[in-house]
């Protein structure tokens, strides 16, 4: 009885080990399946990041926005049109998932981000400057940054005190740029709120107001006023004044050497602050502290740092 189920068990065993492949061979193949590619979803170079941006600063970022998105078609990087809220604001309140500003945050701002915790990330990518311009019949050839806070202070109101012809100084400022009036503001007295200046109606009404008026003086940023004199024609009629950082130092013009290098006295940072959970965000954050930094170097503007190059030997 025992050798009768053990050869039965032994059939069973022989027969299946024919049947089981006979059947996997001949049985229909499983339909196809596409590989799921590890880039669908966002990421950091797909997908879309709206960024808030200080007015002077936005032809340089649709520049930088423009190139990212030729290398990488799955992303896009838009601005915001929203005027009522500063950039960093705006990213705080996250209406946006990014913002590039002129300058470290302010106090007040810099409360902010400790006040709501917000996992913000804050990123140099640029170095920049305010540029000191004057009516070219204007005979003043240089400056001190103890002038510049008699300026706009009010405490220095006849250009004869700065070694100019007599008359009354004109400061003036543009309303809309907030963030240069503070930048200026902390550079030249550490706190914002204390410029006494006039304000006129946009950066265009600035510079003409300075073209057609030898007692006024204005501060703008170094590629507005490149800007001016490629398009405008106005380096016949305007021109920047060297600052010094203390009385009876050298004067030094604004350039993007003079930025790079920390000669100029009114150089500033640009910040790209961003949400480090938002994949698109921090992909362009990448993109500017990297490749990014050869469009700055080609501008108006300095880089950060400067683009690693190399060079092959033969």
């Amino acid at each position: 009885m025992n050798n009768r189920i053990r050869n039965i068990a032994l059939a069973f065993v022989l027969a299946a080990g024919i049947i089981v492949p006979v059947w996997m061979w001949m049985r229909p193949s499983a339909p196809e399946r596409s590989p799921v590619s590890m880039l669908s979803g966002t990421t950091p170079v797909r997908g879309s990041v709206t960024v808030a941006v200080d007015r002077s600063l936005l032809p340089v970022a649709e520049i930088q926005a423009r190139v990212f998105t030729e290398h990488y078609p799955g992303a896009a990087v838009r601005f915001s049109s929203e005027t009522s809220l500063p950039p960093v604001m705006q990213l705080l309140r996250r209406h946006v998932g990014a913002a590039i500003i002129e300058g470290s945050p302010s106090r007040q701002e810099d409360s902010v981000l400790v006040s709501l915790k917000r996992p913000v990330r804050r990123q140099p990518i640029a170095r920049n400057a305010l540029v000191l311009i004057v009516n070219r019949d204007n005979p003043v050839r240089s400056i001190s940054k103890d002038g510049l806070k008699g300026i706009f202070s009010g405490k220095v109101s006849d250009w004869k005190e700065l070694g100019g012809r007599p008359g009354k100084i004109v400061a003036c400022l543009d309303g809309t740029d907030l963030r240069a009036r503070m930048v200026l503001s902390a550079m030249l007295f550490d706190r914002s709120g204390q410029l006494s200046a006039t304000a006129v109606a946009d950066e265009q009404a600035l510079f003409s107001r300075v073209r057609n008026d030898r007692q006024a003086v204005a501060i703008v940023t170094l590629p507005a006023y490149a800007q001016a004199l490629r398009t405008g024609g106005d380096s016949q009629s305007i021109k920047a004044v060297p600052v010094s950082e203390t009385p009876g130092s050298d004067p030094v013009t604004a350039s993007p050497a003079t930025v790079y290098s920390g000669q100029y006295p009114l150089s500033t940072i640009v910040y790209y602050l961003y949400d480090p959970f938002d994949p698109p965000a921090t992909g362009f954050g990448a993109w500017l502290a990297r490749e990014g930094q050869k469009l700055f170097e080609r501008g108006d503007m300095a880089p950060y740092e400067q683009p690693v190059r190399t060079i092959i030997l033969k």
